[in-house]
């Protein structure tokens, strides 16, 4: 997976065999356990950034799609959130 980098959205991906929205949303979210809020710093060598996009105070539009993964065995989830969060120094809400 890779993500589409054009700096307009902020934008989470996931793939799998028996993915929907809902279960890309709650992988995103499990990453809270790995985010400081009060030090807006993340536990090291984990990720946290699908889910502070997830609960960016300032994105008000979301965009998502389903689609099956060229060799017909898993899916993707792409979510677009306009406009973008996840920026450096700045907590998520």
């Amino acid at each position: 997976m890779i993500h589409s980098k054009s700096g307009i959205y902020g934008e989470n991906l996931a793939a799998g065999g028996d993915l929907n929205a809902t279960s890309a949303v709650n992988r995103w979210i499990a990453e809270k356990d790995n985010y400081d809020y009060k030090t807006n710093t993340c536990r090291e060598g984990k990720m946290y950034g699908h889910y502070t996009q997830v609960v960016w105070k300032t994105s008000v539009r979301l965009r998502c799609a389903k689609v099956m993964c060229t060799n017909n065995l898993c899916w993707w989830i792409i979510c677009n959130y306009d406009p973008p969060g996840n920026y450096i120094d700045t907590k998520p809400c």
